[in-house]
């Protein structure tokens, strides 16, 4: 390989792991910003009295996203001064984060009518998808397993339901 094919192979996997540690920076911002708000929604849930209840998940839930959010955030940001050749972050970027907003907030609309596992379903798949999932069929078949699980755990082994939908589920 000639010293220009090989410079331009590591300019594309430098902007390959630019990119990765970007988006690793959003999702971290994304899993302190949700840490917050299920936090405030735990702290307002009445334990009556006892020290495990209804708000007892919910508050763990919330610390580990802030946690993991953090270390993430932190290692992240460290990644993405590593890999600072180039500063301007791709149009491709951008619209890939926008997306991933725009999905969270459909997501956050639909459920009540669609349901926790439908609506999930597509949340999981849809964000597989546009961080570069292979076979969008496997993706989506993933999420659907990932959805039944969490309604499972939380509406039969906690107690705490989640919108059912027309469906019941």
């Amino acid at each position: 390989m000639s010293d220009a094919g090989q410079e331009v192979g590591d300019q594309h996997l430098i902007m390959d792991q630019r990119r990765t540690a970007l988006a690793s920076v959003i999702l971290a911002g994304v899993m302190v910003a949700l840490g917050v708000v299920v936090l405030v929604q735990a702290i307002r849930l009445d334990n009556r009295g006892h020290v495990v209840g209804p708000a007892t998940v919910p508050s763990l839930v919330a610390v580990l996203l802030l946690a993991v959010g953090l270390v993430l955030g932190l290692r992240s940001s460290r990644d993405l001064g590593a890999w600072r050749k180039d500063p301007q972050t791709s149009p491709q970027d951008w619209r890939r984060a926008l997306i991933l907003l725009a999905v969270l907030v459909v997501f956050a609309l639909v459920v009540p009518h669609l349901g926790y596992v439908l609506s999930a379903t597509l949340l999981f798949g849809t964000v597989a998808v546009v961080l570069g999932a292979p076979a969008r069929l496997r993706a989506y078949a993933y999420g659907w397993c990932v959805a039944v699980v969490m309604f499972v755990a939380f509406d039969v082994l906690i107690g705490i339901a989640l919108p059912a939908g027309p469906w019941g589920f």
